[in-house]
């Protein structure tokens, strides 16, 4: 399914042990891995940034390709085949420039950064752009964990097997029907079990009268079932969570409280260009659960956004 992977590479203290987490998708069907390390023009001394030397870049360039050597046989001894790129330029640009130059590329992997001073924690900037500019499957893996008891330890337990335990949060939407067909996909990569959760937004039930309400409550069962069924016939394992409540925070509770492995979910959006964050709900997903999640895009995720 995940045939190629990109994987920018930083080479910060955990960026070996994303990849060794990464190393699971073979499981889902994963062959090659794309490194690609981005010099940032940003980053040097503003006297340089219109004309920076061409000394300097080659340089950084050689301690990349020097640093990207221990990568490369982690990944290879893993059985996996990899391609290095080295770019020069704005990060989050040209690693979507890479993955539409590189045939075959479906999955983009990109982390997010730890707790900052104000001990607010934010997905990093790159990968918030990754996310809302570009049009292909994202995985965010969660190294370091720097959430509650989540640990390092805990990080590599979910990394033994990533797809055990999958959370699949629906909004009955096309965009979350297509997310279904991905982890229905997802059959040979060693799921065990997938909680399906819906949460109706408790600010949108207020407004409704109780038999209005109940008539809701019982639609949405019965589309849970609906899609336990279908998930079954799959031979998958399955349980269903219906709960009332603020969307994002409750799915990354019952993340937490059903201990999955990975949530997949879709992602709406591309951007401000459509007035848009890329979706509340998955973006808080993202930035706040202490779970991986693989964000999928597609053509009809991006058309229920679009006017």
């Amino acid at each position: 399914m995940y045939k190629k992977i990109l994987y920018p590479i930083k080479f910060e203290e955990f960026s070996l042990d994303v990849l060794r987490c990464i190393l699971a998708f073979k499981n889902a069907g994963t062959e090659e891995i794309v490194f690609v390390h981005v010099i940032d023009v940003s980053k040097m001394p503003m006297d340089r940034y219109e004309g920076y030397s061409p000394v300097d870049v080659e340089s950084l360039k050689a301690i990349a390709k020097e640093k990207m050597k221990e990568a490369v046989r982690i990944a290879e001894a893993g059985g996996l085949k990899t391609k290095e790129i080295i770019r020069t330029g704005v990060p989050y640009r040209e690693i979507l420039k890479v993955a539409e130059e590189e045939p075959g590329v479906s999955l983009i992997v990109s982390g997010r950064q730890k707790k900052s001073i104000l001990k607010e924690i934010f997905i990093g900037s790159n990968t918030d752009r990754i996310i809302r500019y570009g049009d292909i499957p994202v995985f965010i893996p969660k190294y370091p964990g720097v959430f509650g008891i989540t640990s390092k330890e805990e990080c590599e337990r979910i990394c033994q097997n990533i797809f055990k335990r999958v959370l699949y949060p629906t909004d009955w939407s096309d965009c979350a029907r297509v997310t279904l067909q991905y982890i229905k996909a997802l059959k040979g990569a060693g799921v065990e079990e997938v909680v399906v959760a819906h949460v109706m937004d408790e600010k949108a039930m207020r407004l409704q009268p109780p038999d209005r309400f109940r008539e809701f409550e019982k639609e949405d069962m019965e589309r849970l079932e609906e899609v336990k069924r279908e998930l079954e016939e799959t031979g998958y394992k399955t349980k269903t969570r219906l709960e009332v409540g603020r969307p994002g925070a409750d799915l990354i509770r019952i993340a937490r409280e059903e201990d999955v492995t990975l949530i997949v979910m879709g992602s709406h959006g591309k951007g401000y260009v459509e007035g848009i964050l890329w979706g509340s709900v998955s973006r808080n997903v993202v930035e706040y659960s202490d779970r991986p999640v693989l964000l999928v895009k597609s053509e009809k995720c991006l058309k229920e956004v679009r006017p």
